[in-house]
């Protein structure tokens, strides 16, 4: 299920242009994302075995799938499904397998209250086999479980079905950016669409995980 959106020929969301620094950390009293963060797991989960798992994967799972982990596991602690979901991510590139996060990427999103796990994982087949929910943010993503079908028994989505009509169908690569795009506008766009797309997954998990 792919979002052939052309993204250059149509209005983003994402892509308006800031008026001041619309991203600064936030204090107490203001709430721009309304989540609440960090996450902490109920006494009662129930048996790991009876939880359905939710996985983002990216081109190196050094920092939007990340991103999208924590932003998702952020959802569901307020949601119906909470103690229900395991939120993960990893790559799909086996040369990024067990590489730190992007300092700088876990730096900004520490300032919205997310915190970010410490390495990334590769998307092997145990992995891919035990994931209900498959979420890809990039086209290398999307060519890859379309190459692991054999090891995949969930449902598979790019985050762009979930995003605005005219958004672009995948979240931008920090590392493959347009030169005059400052890296902090950078990760404000990535960390804007993961917010707005989990947002919409959250609110069909039903569908999703039926």
């Amino acid at each position: 299920m792919t979002n052939t959106i052309n993204s250059k020929n149509t209005s983003n969301f994402f892509r308006k242009p800031r008026k001041g620094n619309s991203r600064a950390p936030h204090s107490n009293k203001s709430k721009l994302t309304g989540f609440q963060n960090p996450w902490k797991a109920p006494k009662d989960l129930p048996a790991e075995k009876d939880q359905k798992k939710v996985l983002f994967l990216s081109k190196r799972g050094m920092t939007r799938s990340p991103v999208a982990r924590e932003v998702m596991r952020s959802l569901v602690e307020r949601s119906e499904w909470f103690g229900k979901i395991e939120v993960i991510s990893a790559g799909v590139t086996k040369a990024y397998d067990n590489c730190p996060i992007d300092q700088r990427m876990k730096e900004f999103c520490k300032g919205f209250g997310y915190s970010l796990q410490a390495r990334s994982s590769f998307a092997g087949p145990l992995i891919l086999s035990t994931a209900d929910v498959i979420i890809t943010l990039d086209h290398e993503s999307e060519e890859f479980v379309r190459l692991q079908q054999h090891s995949i028994s969930g449902e598979t989505y790019p985050l762009g079905v979930f995003m605005n009509t005219g958004s672009s169908p995948y979240v931008r690569d920090p590392y493959d950016r347009d030169e005059d795009l400052d890296v902090d506008e950078c990760y404000e766009e990535i960390l804007s669409s993961v917010e707005y797309g989990c947002a919409k997954l959250n609110a069909n998990l039903p569908n999703s995980l039926s």
